[in-house]
């Protein structure tokens, strides 16, 4: 059940080959995506799926021209909601009682209390962490991808604010606020050597003795 093998394949593609991903795997992508983990459950942020090539070819030209976003089989955009609100938390308290059967209102009080905690948090504050959130399910697809043999190129490189207008996001209360080409690599090529800080730099396991 280790992912440390995959792990060990994948790296952000620079350069996709024509292959396309199929249907079932893009939603074994999006499907990890949605089971992702996320503070409270609250999934403050959607994922859309972009393949049409014009619009692929647009959205590269507001991705300072990368080439990844122009060639990918399909770019997920994880986008953000820009607004947190209670409204927030009592969508995901309706969705918690009509999916687990769990008596309407016996959770007012952990409600009240993720309003509280949601509301000592600035505007800016909130975004950010909406923002988080979304990084986290970034996190959950690159795995999963690289477990099914798929290629990913993670990218914050984009101009947001033409993307939220290309793809209407605003409307919907929504922001881009990271992207993830997908697809394939040539068949001939090699992943390259990993560089990574080594363990004895990066891990530090710490007790109350010191």
């Amino acid at each position: 059940m280790s992912t440390i093998a995959a792990l060990q394949w994948r790296y952000s593609l620079k350069n996709f080959s024509n292959q396309k991903v199929d249907d079932d795997k893009i939603n074994n992508l999006l499907e990890a995506a949605r089971l992702s983990a996320s503070s409270y459950g609250l999934q403050p942020y959607q994922v859309w799926v972009i393949q049409e090539r014009d619009l692929l070819a647009k959205l590269s030209e507001q991705a300072f021209g990368q080439s990844q976003v122009r060639e990918c089989s399909h770019l997920l955009v994880f986008a953000n909601e820009t607004v947190i609100s209670d409204a927030t938390v009592e969508r995901y308290f309706a969705r918690h009682y009509q999916q687990t059967q769990t008596p309407v209102g016996s959770l007012d009080g952990y409600a009240d209390h993720i309003k509280s905690a949601m509301a000592e948090k600035s505007d800016d504050s909130r975004r950010a962490w909406a923002e988080q959130q979304a990084y986290i399910a970034l996190g959950t697809v690159l795995t999963e991808a690289a477990v099914l043999g798929i290629d990913t190129c993670p990218m914050t490189g984009f101009d947001q604010q033409a993307f939220n207008q290309t793809l209407g996001l605003s409307q919907y209360g929504l922001s881009a606020c990271v992207i993830c080409a997908i697809g394939y690599r040539e068949a001939d090529m090699q992943s390259p050597v990993k560089v990574r800080i080594p363990r004895e730099h990066f891990v530090r396991f710490v007790s109350l003795k010191g």
